[in-house]
């Protein structure tokens, strides 16, 4: 083991000493970015014509997008205006139903009956219930005078 003394003077020489020429070292430089492999004359045009066409294609997606949003927002207004001519049109019927079921009311056809001059029965007939699953007997009709051949006169 070295003396004490001489380990610090090597300390305070390599401190004090600017460093020679760098060590050659044994790995090569390191190089982030290296040139890619040569390519063909010709792949130039075709990777430009390959961006054309997904640029194309893209714009041409959100276009029809845009479009499709666009006619649906239109059906959901012609619906939602049919659906209020629909409700309208409905109100007016449930009114026109109140009125006939006023106009039909039984008082009132009996006082427009007497209006016009009409008497009340004196007796009420109601006709027999008839089952409509039962079939009725096929009538019997008389045969129709024979004509004569004689003229007819006036």
């Amino acid at each position: 083991m070295a003396p004490p003394a001489e380990a610090a003077a090597r300390r305070s020489a390599a401190r004090s000493d600017p460093p020679a020429a760098p060590a050659p070292s044994r790995r090569p430089p390191l190089r982030l970015f290296e040139p890619g492999p040569r390519r063909r004359p010709g792949t130039r045009r075709l990777r430009r014509s390959t961006v054309w066409l997904s640029a194309v294609l893209v714009v041409g997606s959100l276009v029809s997008v845009v479009v499709g949003d666009t006619l649906v927002a239109e059906g959901q207004v012609r619906l939602s205006t049919t659906q209020q001519e629909v409700a309208a049109a409905v109100a007016v019927q449930k009114a026109d139903q109140v009125a006939v079921a006023e106009k039909a009311a039984p008082p009132v056809v009996v006082s427009q009956a007497e209006a016009q001059g009409l008497v009340a029965p004196t007796q009420v007939v109601y006709l027999p219930h008839v089952p409509l699953n039962v079939p009725l007997p096929t009538p019997v009709t008389a045969p129709a005078p024979a004509a004569s051949s004689a003229p007819a006169k006036r």
